[in-house]
Order: C-alpha cells, then sequence, then structure tokens
C-alpha cells in the first residue's frame, strides 16, 4: 500500500494516464461510487506492460527489449564487418550505446600482497587532482 502511495506521488500523471484509458481517474479513489478500488489500481500497475505509460515511468529503458538489443547487435556486426572489409581505414566504429553497458574498458587490477586501508588511502589520495 506505501509502494502505491509512493507511485502516485512519484508519477501521477502517468498513472492518471493509464486509468483514464480504463475509464478512471487517480481522484476516483476518494469517491466509493467511482467503483475503483486500491486493489483495481494495484492490478493495473503489477500488470503493467510496454504500453502503458506507468511500465515507461518506472523502466527507463523499456525500449532495449531482446528484438532492439538483438538489431543493435547485428548494426554493430555489420558496421564492424564493413569497417573490417575496407581495410581498417578510419577511426574503428563505435557501437550503439546500451544502457547498462559503458564505453570505457575498465581495466582490472589485481595485487599480489594484501595492501592495509592506509596503504589504500594514500595510493588514491594520490591519484585524485587537487581541486582548483
Amino acid at each position: 500500500m506505501m509502494q502505491l502511495v509512493m507511485l502516485a506521488e512519484e508519477h501521477p500523471r502517468a498513472l492518471n494516464h493509464d486509468l483514464i484509458r480504463v475509464g478512471h481517474r487517480v481522484r476516483d479513489l476518494d469517491d466509493p461510487e467511482s467503483g475503483l478500488l486500491i486493489a483495481d489500481l494495484l492490478d493495473l500497475v503489477a500488470y503493467a506492460d510496454p504500453s502503458s505509460a506507468i511500465y515507461r515511468a518506472l523502466n527507463p529503458d523499456w525500449e532495449w527489449d531482446l528484438g532492439n538489443q538483438l538489431m543493435a547487435y547485428l548494426i554493430d556486426f555489420q558496421q564492424m564487418q564493413a569497417w573490417a572489409e575496407g581495410g581498417k581505414k578510419g577511426p574503428r566504429p563505435k557501437p550503439i550505446p546500451r544502457p547498462g553497458v559503458s564505453e570505457k574498458n575498465e581495466t582490472k587490477y589485481t595485487t599480489r600482497k594484501k595492501s592495509t586501508r592506509a596503504e589504500i588511502d594514500a595510493y588514491l589520495a594520490s591519484r585524485v587532482k587537487p581541486k582548483q
């Protein structure tokens, strides 16, 4: 119940949009004659699909379903293949940005000895640029 209140406060317009599609409004919750129950609202949110506004508000990466992920992969593959067959001239093609994937290749560091917290703090402090 508390989550529903927070949802109504954070995304009132999206929730109202979906309710209008089924013939109600958020304000109908205050009117016992409207027939809209909290349980109905819970069902509307729990079973929302990508065509509903509340689903899109709660899932910012909603457009990246399996079909779009595969299409982006195919485009990236074709661009890379064309670049390689063209003699690798020009800059290497960049992949289409996807949610949750960073462009940087993250380097993983390992150590042979265990460092103390003070050594780690000193190392990190040496890597920080002073503010000007």
